[in-house]
């Protein structure tokens, strides 16, 4: 008999006195739409997030004390900008469109799509990636990005921190953040076997890579050069990698609005420290999550899931249109209704601190 996996020493499993603490006494999630959400999930894997790493929890309340977007500096920043970082053949598997439609409909907010990099080529007699970037007054440039290359399997790698170098400098006035995404692997230190992406809030800026959110990818847990790709017609492989990739990029952009890993509910802003527990996890934010979303962004609750029910049940998302009816058939009986309240702008208004958001790193796989 396995032996069983435990919290890392020093986390304390939250109790329910800690969850309504966490949500604030004032909000108006009731009871019964609370419990349609699962309880956090224990670690069952010496690599689980958990079992790692000791989270303090991010509160509701300081959530509003941290956060740099709930001052009246962030309101032109109002846009979330994704750039590719790849070619249209490789980018064909990634439906685009639909990853740009379901994070409008998540967070109720604009997105573009910035085209600051273009002409994405291998050059393999450099060894090399070239593409050309755009700067922001719409000046290009030539850039060979940095990569590490092995020559017996003909795989490589892009440095994510030279990526983010050239995000600095094209970052939009009013942007909320600016997202690279790529089916590139990626890496940050040598002796990393591969890195999902890399944040820093403070810049507004991320890169992330859906190259082994893939399906059909078998993996060494080795070597970072040391993979295949299984050959397979499953009609099930675009549904899998855009679930994946929705729920990658839906966490990521969370915490680069100020929004902590959870560890009150089944969560989208659970940590994960490995692939399989990443898969396995909510592509739903919980009501402390949710409330924290709903005070950045004024948004009809109603309104919000039944867009999203109607991506799911498109996409083929089965269980989460499961749930996504479930929890809005419990709004749609409650009277009255959850509303989300604008934030007062008089002199009664509570003052909160503006702070500059932590540099995230996401390690392999992601946090």
């Amino acid at each position: 008999m396995s032996k069983p996996v435990k919290f890392v020493r020093g986390f304390r499993e939250p109790k329910q006195k800690d969850i309504d603490e966490a949500l604030g006494n004032d909000a108006s999630f009731s009871n019964e739409f609370k419990a349609s959400f699962n309880s956090l999930p224990k670690p069952t894997n010496d690599l689980d997030w958990l079992a790692n790493y000791r989270e303090k929890g991010q509160t509701y309340a300081k959530f509003l004390d941290q956060c740099p977007f709930l001052d009246d500096r962030s309101s032109l920043q109002k846009y979330i900008y994704l750039t590719l970082l790849d070619n249209d053949d490789r980018l064909s598997i990634l439906n685009i469109d639909r990853l740009v439609d379901y994070t409008k409909r998540f967070f109720q907010m604009e997105v573009k799509l910035l085209p600051l990099f273009t002409n994405v080529n291998w050059n393999d007699k450099k060894r090399t990636l070239a593409c050309t970037v755009k700067g922001r007054n719409n000046s290009t440039s030539e850039t060979t990005l940095r990569a590490r290359y092995d020559s017996t399997t003909g795989h490589s790698q892009i440095c994510v921190n030279h990526v983010l170098n050239l995000l600095k400098r094209a970052v939009p006035s009013d942007a909320r953040c600016l997202v690279a995404i790529t089916l590139h692997d990626l890496y940050s230190d040598s002796s990393d076997l591969f890195i999902a992406g890399l944040a820093q809030g403070n810049c507004r800026i991320a890169a992330f890579s859906f190259f082994r959110y893939d399906p059909r990818l078998e993996i060494s847990e080795e070597f970072w050069f040391d993979w295949k790709i299984k050959k397979t017609k499953s009609k099930l492989m675009s549904t899998i990698i855009l679930l994946r990739s929705c729920r990658l990029l839906t966490h990521e952009i969370g915490h680069l609005l100020g929004i902590d890993h959870c560890i009150y509910y089944d969560c989208l802003m659970n940590g994960s420290g490995h692939l399989e527990e990443d898969f396995s996890q909510s592509l739903f934010l919980c009501p402390v999550d949710l409330r924290k979303l709903s005070e950045l962004v004024e948004f009809d609750f109603i309104q919000r899931y039944e867009q999203m029910l109607d991506f799911c049940t498109e996409n083929k998302f089965t269980d989460e249109t499961d749930i996504l009816k479930k929890r809005l058939e419990i709004l749609k009986n409650e009277k009255p209704a959850i509303e989300t309240k604008k934030r007062s702008n008089n002199g009664d208004e509570v003052k909160r601190s503006s702070k500059r958001l932590k540099k995230t790193v996401i390690p392999n796989p992601v946090e």
